[in-house]
């Protein structure tokens, strides 16, 4: 009987024919039933994100809340000898205790803050006039020939127009500003008939606060549990970086995101005690414009100006020009002393690049993205210098340099 030679060669490009039809049999399956699959897909994500939403509400709060947390243990209980031989009743106590001023304070936003906001938001659209004449006159009146303004520029020798045709002005910026806030109520209302939505999503937030004080208590075996996890799946070199990487970009996020609120919180104080001088409408409305809006680096500090200014306007043109005076300026206090004296280079990125993130991030997440995007940038810029460093070294180009 003639032996059967056995050709390994034949055989492997056997075998990679083989792969290849069923690799292409399967894509021809996945693009053909494509619209059912993406259907399961986000069947499948949905509820995963459903089952899930607690314990990533949970993350996030644990996450928010690690930073007082940790100040408490090192500041408050750090010099009470009581707790030096009880670290676990340390945790607990500093964990209850920012709890309870945290939700002191969301408590304190809900039954007095959001109210008086509601309140001002509803005064405004009430009073606000719905002919587009009214603004006209107004703007005659302040910007028009016979003005104050009209006559102080005249003693410095500039003449303003004589007329304006501000119908065009009116029809594109006024008209649509008016339609939407007439139809906030509307918004609002629908946002409330979702009760289901808005329970259900209450229940995970309370599941999400209990994980979240659990989380905090036991927060070094979690992130024990999370190295060793690493070191099984990763080689220790690769394990290491990655550890590495992570603790750089949560020192990036908390520096940012807790100064920037500690410093927008400050502006926005300042901006509602100076208001109380002033008395212009919707102080606090104002103030809590100005506060958020200076979270966006950059272009935030105009937004709320402007629409600071753009509500007073509306309603007590009179005071409208203090307003921006007080919003400018405190802006110009926040960036020249109080931003660098908190933040300090928080990110470490150039004017431009913060630019490009805020508009690459408004441009992909909206708000959020504008709010992310300077982080988000400064983790990338860390990790692609940390990563051409390592080149560099491998092939020898830092020494040649020197």
């Amino acid at each position: 009987m003639k032996r059967f030679n056995f050709n390994r060669k034949y055989m492997e490009i056997s075998v990679y024919t083989l792969c290849v039809i069923l690799l292409a049999i399967v894509l021809g399956k996945i693009v053909w039933n494509i619209v059912s699959l993406s259907q399961y897909l986000r069947t499948v994500i949905q509820f995963v994100q459903g089952v899930l939403s607690p314990f990533i509400y949970g993350f996030f709060i644990a996450y928010f809340m690690n930073t007082t947390v940790r100040y408490l243990e090192k500041t408050l209980f750090i010099r009470i000898s009581f707790f030096h031989r009880r670290p676990k009743a340390k945790r607990i106590i500093s964990v209850a205790i920012t709890y309870i001023l945290y939700l002191g304070c969301v408590i304190w936003i809900i039954s007095y803050l959001a109210p008086e906001v509601i309140m001002n938001i509803s005064n405004l659209l009430s009073k606000l006039p719905t002919d587009l004449q009214y603004y006209q006159r107004q703007f005659y009146t302040y910007l028009g020939s016979d003005s104050a303004l009209a006559q102080f520029l005249t003693a410095l020798n500039i003449n303003l127009l004589t007329s304006y045709d501000l119908t065009e002005i009116i029809n594109r910026i006024f008209q649509p500003v008016v339609g939407g806030l007439s139809t906030l109520t509307n918004i609002v209302n629908m946002v409330l008939s979702g009760t289901v939505n808005l329970a259900y999503g209450v229940l995970n937030l309370i599941l999400g606060l209990v994980i979240a004080f659990y989380m905090l208590c036991d927060k070094e075996n979690y992130q024990d549990g999370s190295k060793k996890l690493l070191l099984v799946l990763f080689k220790k070199r690769r394990a290491d970086a990655i550890l590495t990487m992570a603790e750089s970009s949560n020192r990036v996020i908390e520096k940012f995101f807790i100064g920037k609120a500690i410093d927008s919180l400050i502006i926005g104080i300042m901006f509602f005690l100076i208001c109380l001088v002033l008395r212009p409408p919707y102080i606090l409305l104002l103030a809590l414009i100005v506060g958020i809006t200076n979270m966006i680096p950059y272009f935030g500090p105009l937004v709320g100006t402007v629409a600071s200014t753009f509500v007073v306007l509306l309603t007590n043109p009179s005071q409208a020009l203090w307003v921006l005076l007080v919003a400018f300026l405190l802006q110009q206090f926040d960036g020249l002393y109080l931003g660098p004296k908190i933040l300090g280079d928080s990110t470490g990125l150039p004017p431009m690049l913060v630019i490009l993130a805020i508009l690459v991030g408004g441009a992909l997440a909206g708000v959020p993205g504008m709010f992310f995007g300077v982080p988000i940038l400064a983790i990338i810029r860390d990790l692609l210098s940390e990563y051409f460093k390592r080149k560099y070294s491998q092939n020898g180009i830092g020494e040649a340099s020197k």
